[in-house]
């Protein structure tokens, strides 16, 4: 019979053989799977991709007029503020009163 060593070296043994063949097996599938070749690009997919560039220059375009609107409403509301206190008068002071010593 086999003692105990024995049957642990030959089922490792096994199993590392059987691990390093499933492993080249995959290795051959993988380097004879077929490959596809590149598609070269069509007239329809540039004709969308030149779409898409119009619409972000437009929305580059929008963005930037909504900054500019906001900086232009911020200088009028500044140059309200600026003006509605130069034209409020300065609280008049209260009368003096006399008092007796």
């Amino acid at each position: 019979m086999i003692d105990g060593k024995a049957a642990v070296m030959i089922g490792s043994s096994l199993a590392g053989a059987i691990a390093f063949w499933a492993a080249v097996y995959g290795w051959g599938k993988w380097l004879t799977r077929p490959r596809r070749e590149p598609q070269p690009s069509s007239f329809a997919q540039d004709a969308r991709l030149e779409r898409i560039e119009l619409a972000l220059e437009a929305i580059a375009i929008e963005i930037e007029r909504l900054g500019e609107n906001q900086r232009f409403t911020a200088k009028l509301l500044a140059e309200r503020d600026r003006v509605q206190q130069a034209m409020v008068s300065p609280p008049p002071s209260p009368p003096r009163v006399i008092t007796p010593h």
